[in-house]
């Protein structure tokens, strides 16, 4: 299971926050896995390390996260890291979207975005047509469109590092949880993001997904959603080198 570890001062309702959404990915995904040596100690599911601290004040780098050590059997990821500039978290809490961002960062540590290129999951990097290829994925996307005739899910493609070819991309999938801005305001977890998880080799309960359509364009205009291209707090987020475990 994922468990997260403080590795700075959070009051009692951060650590509420991030327990929260550790608790919503072990309900969807199986994080149990089998024991691995982390730097001298067993671990079965995913150690989170979680900080704030002061970085450069409002408006610059929110922070980093992602996996740091990857298991060598599965190359999914046994340890990672969240860490927040004090300031924009501060911002975000005002917004009511703190929530929302460590769900949606704490998908980036367990590989979402971070390790799709590992696993050869993505077709047309670099161009203006990325895709997510893996079959479940596919799958569910089509699912979604009423139609057969969709290759792959169409992923980010603007933004820089971190967020292009790392998330849904938002002019498709407006308002879901794991596109590259915080669109709207409820944020679906969809049958689609767990099955990206599924093509990566998790276990998933799609039970657990909530309920999601595509949007239209009214609804896209209605969400703020009229350009390809946005500047958004999830952009501002770095992504360490993760290591393979011996």
């Amino acid at each position: 299971m994922i468990t997260v570890e403080y590795s700075s001062p959070l009051s009692d309702t951060r650590r509420a926050v991030f327990d929260a959404a550790a608790a919503k990915w072990n309900d969807v995904l199986n994080t149990d896995f089998p024991e691995v040596d982390l730097n001298g100690t067993p671990e079965t599911g995913i150690l989170i390390e979680a900080s704030v601290t002061d970085i450069d004040g409002p408006g610059g780098v929110l922070g980093q996260a992602g996996p740091t050590h990857l298991r060598p059997d599965t190359r999914l990821p046994a340890r990672g890291i969240m860490q927040f500039d004090e300031a924009d978290l501060e911002n975000l809490e005002s917004q009511g979207s703190f929530a929302d961002v460590i769900l949606h960062e704490m998908a980036h540590v367990l590989g979402f975005g971070t390790l799709w290129d590992s696993f050869s999951l993505i077709s047309g990097s670099g161009s203006m047509n990325p895709e997510f290829i893996g079959t479940s994925a596919v799958r569910e996307y089509r699912t979604l469109a009423g139609t057969d005739a969709p290759r792959g899910v169409p992923i980010a493609n603007t933004g820089g590092p971190g967020t292009r070819e790392g998330h849904w991309r938002e002019l498709v999938f407006g308002d879901e949880l794991l596109t590259g801005f915080l669109s709207g305001i409820d944020r679906p977890l969809s049958r689609l993001s767990l099955a990206s998880f599924e093509d990566m080799g998790y276990g998933v309960d799609y039970n657990r997904a909530d309920p999601f359509t595509l949007p239209e364009f009214r609804d896209l205009a209605s969400m703020g959603i009229t350009e390809a291209v946005r500047i958004c707090d999830l952009c501002r987020m770095g992504r360490p080198e993760p290591v393979m475990l011996d």
